[in-house]
């Protein structure tokens, strides 16, 4: 009898013990907040932002309980300004941008660098034998009116003393360059030019950064209310970009693959070429293990050239445009 109560009470401890953990298991999981957000790519679906869809589909942001939505970005829709509003959480933009957005009052704040070295550079046609800026002179050259390029492309051309250019507005596509009704055209270095080269156009290229101008490149950015308010989201948001950006480099091939999964318009030679041309920029100064990582010194070079225009005070403060999150669990 006593060895039967025995029996009856383990069994009783052990369906206790079952229905203990099914309840706090499901409570656990129904108190899991899953953060919907969406990041404002700085332009059109592309070979450079091959990290954030690999990070999609491999499903690092959903380990980190963030449902995310990859949305483009464009001349239409500008990723300071509707992260400002609130539209999307986050976004990609250049660094000098933040800094131009800020001196207007505009509350966003950079949390990670994505292109450590400018991605800019100024293109021609090799035939035309434009082989630096001080030969700009008589040209007529695309301008990229009120964005980091106008700045970078006014640097070389004080830098140099050029004057007598023609300046037409860029038009955010390739045919007046391929035509020819412009000499000299800005590119991003792994993007439009990778695509120009594998259509047989042989270029001259003059980057900012071997002329001497090299503010910090694309940086990801969200609103002060954002940071303020989900500062956890923010940190998990910058986790899951990290392993995404990295499982991309180490993986080149199959991420792709993803990218065009969500872009099928895209050729996948092109975007493969443009992603690792993308690389090093991502890389540098630190490798894969200081990715998004920002340098105080490069964001005070790139407020120093923003000054040299007037384009923001000296009393700027870019120390408040940017924050180096704990990436710890």
């Amino acid at each position: 009898m006593k060895r039967k109560l025995v029996v009856i009470l383990t069994i009783c401890l052990i369906s206790l013990a079952g229905i203990l953990y099914f309840v706090f298991s499901k409570n656990e999981k129904t108190t899991e907040v899953i953060d919907k957000v969406s990041v404002r790519m700085k332009w059109f679906y592309a070979g450079t932002m091959t990290g954030w869809f690999a990070g999609l589909e491999k499903g690092f942001y959903k380990e980190e309980n963030i449902d995310l939505q990859i949305t483009p970005g464009g001349p239409d829709n500008n990723a300071v300004k509707l992260v400002a509003s609130g539209t999307d959480a986050f976004g990609v933009a250049g660094a000098d941008e933040v800094l131009m957005a800020r001196e207007k009052g505009i509350p966003i704040i950079a949390i990670g660098v994505l292109f450590k070295d400018s991605p800019l550079g100024f293109i021609s046609k090799r035939e035309k034998n434009i082989t630096s800026p001080a030969m700009w002179s008589g040209k007529t050259v695309e301008v990229s009116y009120g964005s980091n390029a106008e700045i970078q492309y006014l640097a070389l051309k004080k830098k140099y003393n050029v004057s007598n250019i023609k300046e037409v507005p860029y038009t955010f596509n390739l045919v007046p360059f391929i035509d020819g009704s412009v000499d000299v055209s800005v590119a991003y270095l792994m993007d439009q030019v990778i695509t120009l080269e594998s259509k047989g156009i042989i270029l001259n290229i003059q980057s900012s950064k071997e002329y001497g101008i090299n503010p910090y490149g694309d940086v990801i950015i969200t609103s002060e209310k954002m940071l303020k308010n989900h500062p956890e989201t923010v940190n998990r948001f910058i986790r899951a970009t990290i392993k995404s950006m990295k499982w991309a480099i180490e993986n080149k091939e199959k991420a792709v693959t993803y990218l065009l999964k969500n872009a099928a318009e895209l050729n996948y030679d092109n975007e493969l070429k443009v992603w690792d041309a993308t690389i090093p920029f991502i890389i540098s100064n630190g490798g894969t293990e200081r990715i998004c990582i920002m340098e105080p010194e490069r964001w005070n070079e790139t407020k120093d050239i923003l000054v040299e225009f007037n384009v923001v005070k000296t009393d700027c403060d870019e120390k408040k445009a940017y924050i180096n999150l704990s990436m710890s669990k």
